[in-house]
């Protein structure tokens, strides 16, 4: 149910600096960026690289645990979460909606959080 990885995703503090630090030093272009939520994409290849700010996380990062996350793609949502749970799959979350996708957040054995997200449809073009 959950295939490959599409976003590598870093949790940052201050995320208006780190924004700026990958897009003017490190030179990477945004795919898209919503300020308003504190997320940035940018289009790094097959799998990009996000940054998130603390104040709209996908979900609260736990105390002690890395600020990098991976984003697993997944063509069904739902039938993943059912999955993973069948499994004893620790899941963090309920299907959340995040800027064009939907996802959920689960945790491996060593409390490692991480995303499984499935992109949401794109919204029909006016005629």
């Amino acid at each position: 149910m959950v295939s490959q990885v599409g976003i590598v995703t870093l949790r940052v503090d201050n995320w208006k600096q780190q924004l700026e630090f990958y897009r003017d030093k490190v030179g990477l272009k945004p795919r898209m960026v919503d300020e308003a939520h504190e997320y940035a994409m940018f289009d790094t290849g097959a799998v990009r690289f996000a940054l998130e700010g603390p104040n709209f996380p996908a979900f609260a990062k736990a105390k002690g645990h890395p600020p990098l996350m991976v984003n697993f793609t997944t063509e069904n949502i739902q039938a993943a979460m059912q999955d993973l749970k069948m499994k004893g799959v620790k899941v963090l979350t309920d299907i959340k909606k995040g800027p064009g996708y939907d996802y959920i957040a689960f945790a491996d054995p060593e409390g490692n959080e991480h995303i499984v997200f499935q992109r949401a449809p794109a919204p029909p073009k006016p005629s």
